[in-house]
């Protein structure tokens, strides 16, 4: 009998792995550190569960504790992965803590989790200047942005969301057998086992940023059924499948522009474009070398305050910094300072701008 802690269940070994990251996280005791390796000895599936919820929580405290209980633990698979997470050390840890919670409460209100999967619909919105995360019947994780509105609708074969508006970070639960889609605008993105961020400026105009596994885009017209998916799975731009229904494939570390409907060239990213274009994932917006003018539509995102610009001069100058998103005093100060750019307010919600030297 002292092998049944070996056939415990998948949930009952992610509640426990709830328990462990917390407990690293607030700092282990040398008896906890010695408890904690036994654990972690007697499965893999303890250890894979451990550093699947160690990625999601991405504190250092844990990560770092992990990596002196573990210092072989560093495969090549998790080295290809660690960059993804350092943008987001926030936003997933509140998102990793959403998860626990919410595998402890059902767990033991003896929730069934197949029944919620089959018609499930809800409409997830944010207001201007608020940011909130949702976790989906499957275990998906949802991080919305300013002023978004998501559509869920899930159905036994499908996962089907439509972003009417806003943006969405979506860390999808693999489920082969139901692929994920986001609907924006005339495209629709569908998940092939991932982490990524679909922007919707407008209609035709929409960004896509991948940081795990590949993203397809499509036509909303066209449907992806869970044979399909799997063939997807293994695709890449070049193959037949692919071309013949126009699609695109995304992969981890790359970004695709679509404007007038039209897919730009897909664009590698270095890890500071990735952590400017998901800074507001942690609520901060990051500009470096921006004009003026865009990086003021940026920040009005966030906040019911508009800008008027002096001169086209003014309109194009380029600004570099970090700042909290929402925070229109510190950006003011900061222009001052740095550009000697005044400011007036006319009315509640709108500011112009101009030079010091302007009369």
């Amino acid at each position: 009998m002292s092998n049944v802690h070996q056939f415990n269940s998948k949930d009952l070994i992610l509640e426990k792995s709830c328990d462990w990251i917390s407990a690293i996280d607030r700092g282990l005791t040398d008896d906890e550190k010695e408890q904690f390796k036994l654990w972690m000895m007697q499965s893999t599936a303890h250890q894979d569960a451990i550093y699947e919820l160690a990625q999601l929580w991405d504190e250092l405290s844990v990560l770092n504790e992990l990596s002196n209980l573990f210092p072989q633990h560093n495969s090549a698979k998790e080295s290809k992965k660690k960059w993804m997470f350092s943008y987001s050390i926030a936003a997933s840890l509140f998102a990793a803590l959403m998860v626990c919670s919410y595998l402890l409460i059902n767990l033991e209100n003896g929730y069934n989790q197949e029944l919620a999967k089959v018609n499930y619909t809800k409409i997830y919105k944010t207001k201007v200047g608020e940011q909130s995360t949702y976790v989906l019947p499957d275990g998906t994780i949802v991080q919305l942005n300013t002023n978004s509105l998501l559509e869920v609708a899930y159905s036994k074969g499908r996962r089907q969301l439509l972003l009417s508006r806003g943006e969405g970070r979506f860390n999808v639960a693999k489920d082969a057998t139901r692929p994920f889609s986001v609907m924006a605008g005339d495209k629709s993105f569908t998940a092939l086992g991932t982490v990524f961020n679909v922007q919707r400026n407008t209609s035709s105009d929409l960004e896509l940023v991948v940081t795990e596994g590949k993203v397809m885009i499509t036509d909303p017209s066209v449907a992806v059924d869970a044979n399909d998916f799997k063939d997807y799975q293994l695709a890449d731009n070049s193959t037949q499948k692919i071309r013949k229904i126009n699609a695109n494939i995304v992969i981890s570390g790359e970004k695709a522009v679509i404007e007038q409907s039209v897919t730009k060239p897909i664009t590698q990213l270095s890890m500071g474009d990735v952590q400017r274009d998901l800074a507001w994932q942690n609520g901060m917006l990051i500009f470096n070398g921006e004009q003026l003018s865009d990086a003021l539509n940026e920040v009005s995102r966030y906040t019911s305050t508009r800008f008027e610009l002096s001169s086209d001069a003014l309109a194009s100058i380029k600004v570099a910094g970090v700042f909290k998103a929402g925070d229109v005093e510190g950006l003011l100060e900061s222009l001052h300072t740095n550009f000697s750019i005044e400011h007036e307010r006319l009315g509640e919600h709108v500011v112009t701008l101009k030079h010091h030297t302007e009369s």
